[in-house]
């Protein structure tokens, strides 16, 4: 019920209230958060920051437990659609992490059927005040296609081949259906390439594990493959073939954390879509140098034949959600540093690397 001001009654403040005050009480009511797959390389950092905040929380596991005290751990398959029902049922947000990575099985069940029991489960529970889907710029084909101008949230999908890609189209349109036809309280955060721990180094450098795409050793010769069968180790300085440096663009973990607070928080944002990455890419050739110089390693030139550059335009998230990355390339490379100087063990891993 509304006034001739159009304000809005509030029953229980037994008082008619603004338009704007009615969107802060309803973002306030959040209290308890279910996060699906809670157990993955996001999951955790999220859930700690989510006790942190006041929320109740509750993560849904699969392979490996979340492993936070105060979170309540459910061992839940999100295919399995009475219990997607119970828990949404339950739950005032829900931030669905959970997903398939390159796995041609878990496709189906877990973003098709999986995503459906949540989506329809919020559309007739009509509990959650917000149900956010964590994506990924996958969709958008970055590094595999050419991308003549930043990236924007309204750019058509064009996602790069494999099966987590794919994924995230269905999921993302799921979730747009599913505002468009049933008004369920959707946000999409379009994250790009999360970065946690020391993952940076593991990707700029010959020694690390492999991680993220290209593989060092496709693009190396039988030389420099016997080296790193030495233990030798080098900064990698990706180029074009014409020696261009390559760019691209990824994301601390801790700003994904960051942003999905954020839509938790943030009226008013139904049925929208967020890219959130770092403020700019970065350039191969002066992080390779910035590594080389901070471990005392050697650079390695490599070609990369297929890689393009690509910018991701965060414009929107700073503007509607106030969103700021707190890491840029080298702030991420020192926290690497700091982290394996510290000796702290990192975090197990699910599902695919990266």
């Amino acid at each position: 019920m509304a006034n001739e001001r159009g304000d809005h009654w509030m029953a229980n403040h037994g008082e008619f209230i603004s338009t704007e005050a009615r969107k802060t009480i309803v973002m306030a009511q959040i209290k308890r958060v279910t996060v699906t797959g809670a157990g993955g390389k996001l999951g955790g950092p999220l859930c700690a920051a989510l006790l942190a905040d006041g929320y109740e929380v509750t993560g849904t596991v699969h392979r490996l437990p979340v492993g936070i005290d105060g979170v309540e751990e459910v061992r839940a398959d999100v295919a399995n659609a009475a219990a997607m029902e119970e828990l949404v049922s339950r739950s005032d947000a829900v931030i669905h992490l959970a997903t398939c990575k390159e796995d041609r099985d878990a496709f189906i069940p877990v973003s098709v059927q999986g995503t459906f029991n949540l989506l329809d489960a919020a559309m007739r529970t009509g509990k959650p005040k917000r149900v956010i889907l964590a994506s990924g710029d996958a969709v958008q084909g970055i590094y595999f296609y050419r991308q003549p101008v930043p990236i924007r949230e309204d750019m058509p999908m064009a996602a790069y081949p494999g099966y987590y890609a794919l994924s995230k189209v269905v999921e993302e349109t799921l979730f747009n259906q599913y505002f468009h036809q049933a008004r369920v309280p959707t946000v999409i955060c379009r994250m790009s390439w999360i970065h946690a721990e020391d993952d940076i180094l593991d990707h700029l450098t010959l020694a690390g594990e492999s991680f993220g795409v290209p593989v060092w050793t496709d693009l190396m010769n039988d030389a420099e493959r016997a080296n790193i069968v030495a233990g030798w180790d080098a900064a990698v300085a990706l180029r074009h073939p014409d020696g261009r440096p390559l760019r691209r663009h990824i994301v601390a973990l801790e700003d994904c954390v960051q942003a999905l607070l954020r839509m938790l928080k943030t009226a008013d944002i139904e049925g929208q879509t967020y890219q959130i990455a770092m403020s700019e890419p970065f350039d191969y050739a002066e992080e390779a140098g910035y590594v080389a110089d901070r471990l005392g390693l050697d650079v390695i030139d490599l070609i990369d034949p297929v890689g393009q550059d690509f910018w991701v335009d965060i414009t929107k998230a700073r503007y509607q959600l106030g969103y700021q990355s707190q890491y840029d390339i080298h702030g991420l490379i020192d926290h690497a540093i700091e982290f394996r100087e510290s000796g702290r063990p990192r975090r197990p891993r699910s599902g695919a690397s990266g």
